[in-house]
């Protein structure tokens, strides 16, 4: 099933970062991969494990630093560390590039494993619920810095790991990580328009998890689940339109998104499913 990222496992290994008290409650062998016995745990309350976990602070200032959405420390110690547990790979120092290596902020003398990848996702009060709080990948932000893949290794691996039986996530309308969602199924369309989001142009999504559908979106990459067929397409910069289908919502009308972004030069659209309640 996981043929497809050899090229990741050959260069990288799993880690989690959790405390003792969350340790037992994972899922340690998610979808047959042994994270003890092929990667690493490390304790981010250990003094030990400082350095790793502020690698992991420069990783996330270098995916969302640019948008104003880095994490400050205490945000997350408070909403990452101490609820959840953190998820992703790191590959050995040594094998990164000068550059990477002075983009990450690692000294020529450090050679202890350096985070790659980063999933956290926040428990909610309902029954196996969790926010997505981050998903990001050294790729994204440095292409070629990494093998291709961590990103969807590590939120379809981390799903397992956590348990998770509903998703739940924000993100912004004109984002390119829409489709690693989509290809685990329909995201429910929660808000359209946010204004408590400090961006408003945010809608928030709801996906149920099904471990058949992690698995063929990790055993298929681009290939995306059987969807209703959309209805229409939506165009991401019509703020009119965004108000206006947030109002449906509202009334109680409900909306999916069916399927990844299309994008056409400077536009870009994405397929929804309208559904009227009886």
């Amino acid at each position: 099933m996981l043929t497809h990222y050899r090229r990741a496992f050959e260069h990288c290994q799993p880690y989690v970062l959790t405390t003792q008290q969350v340790a037992p409650l994972l899922e340690w062998e998610p979808l047959g991969l042994d994270i003890r016995g092929q990667g690493f745990v490390l304790d981010p309350q250990a003094r030990s494990n400082e350095k790793f976990v502020c690698l992991l602070r420069n990783l996330d200032q270098m995916s969302f630093g640019t948008l104003g959405m880095a994490m400050p420390q205490w945000v997350f110690y408070d909403c990452g560390v101490m609820p959840s547990a953190i998820f992703g790979f790191a590959g050995p120092a040594g094998s990164l590039e000068p550059w990477v290596r002075r983009a990450l902020q690692v000294t020529d003398d450090d050679d202890q494993p350096v985070p790659l990848s980063s999933f956290i996702a926040i428990p909610m009060p309902e029954k196996g619920s969790w926010f997505t709080h981050t998903l990001c990948s050294l790729t994204q932000v440095c292409a070629g810095a990494a093998p291709e893949g961590l990103a969807s290794l590590s939120l379809g691996l981390g799903l397992r790991m956590l348990k998770v039986e509903t998703l739940y996530g924000t993100i912004q309308w004109r984002s390119d990580r829409m489709s690693r969602f989509t290809r685990l199924g329909p995201l429910e369309v929660i808000t359209a328009y946010t204004p408590a989001h400090s961006m408003k142009r945010t809608l928030t999504w709801r996906l149920p998890i099904r471990r058949n559908q992690v698995e063929a979106a990790l055993s298929s990459p681009g290939v995306s689940p059987a969807s209703p067929p959309a209805t229409h397409m939506l165009d991401v910069d019509d703020v009119d339109a965004l108000l206006a289908m947030q109002e449906e919502l509202e009334a109680g009308i409900g909306y999916s998104i069916v399927g990844p972004p299309i994008r056409r030069g400077s536009i870009v659209q994405v397929p929804l499913c309208r559904q009227v309640n009886p």
